[in-house]
């Protein structure tokens, strides 16, 4: 029968999330900190790229950021659902992914701000980010919660991952 990891190992995988996590939301402030710069070195900033049809890129960007976000919980179910890799890698992968899927976003954001000159795009889509993290931070409880899930999926189908 397949057992959970233990739940300082598991503890341990999660707090390595959380702080990758939380330099991702830091970096969230100093992208908004270059914002600013970008704005007051070059005012009135109407961005770097002033004959691009702005609203066409900028409904492109929100599509792919709204498609990012919906993407996090596939590829979180793909990734947890690898019985080749040791749960507590499966976790921590998932949630490093989702991680980086949202700052994708807040990339996508500051793009547009580049090439549109709008700081409100950039802080759309950094609100969007931030709903993303909120959403996807890991969490020791949930990670517990599936850790058991596949300790049980696994022994229903006789699968030993590596490493136990």
């Amino acid at each position: 029968m397949a057992v959970p990891p233990a739940r300082d190992e598991l503890g341990k995988a999660c707090r390595t999330a959380q702080v990758i996590g939380g330099a991702m939301i830091v970096s969230l402030g100093l992208y908004a900190v270059v914002v600013s710069q970008i704005q007051r070195a070059n005012a009135p900033f109407a961005g770097f790229a002033p004959g691009v049809p702005h609203d066409l890129v900028r409904w492109i960007l929100a599509a792919v950021a709204l498609a990012t976000l919906g993407l996090v919980r596939f590829l979180q179910r793909t990734i947890l659902a690898n019985a080749a890799l040791p749960p507590v890698r499966r976790l921590h992968t998932a949630a490093v992914v989702s991680l980086a899927l949202c700052e994708s976003v807040v990339i996508y954001g500051f793009v547009l701000f580049m090439v549109a000159g709008r700081a409100s795009d950039f802080y759309v889509f950094t609100a969007l980010a931030l709903i993303g993290f909120v959403l996807y931070f890991p969490r020791l409880q949930t990670w517990e919660e599936r850790a058991r899930a596949m300790a049980r999926d696994a022994a229903g189908r006789g699968i030993t991952p590596p490493g136990t």
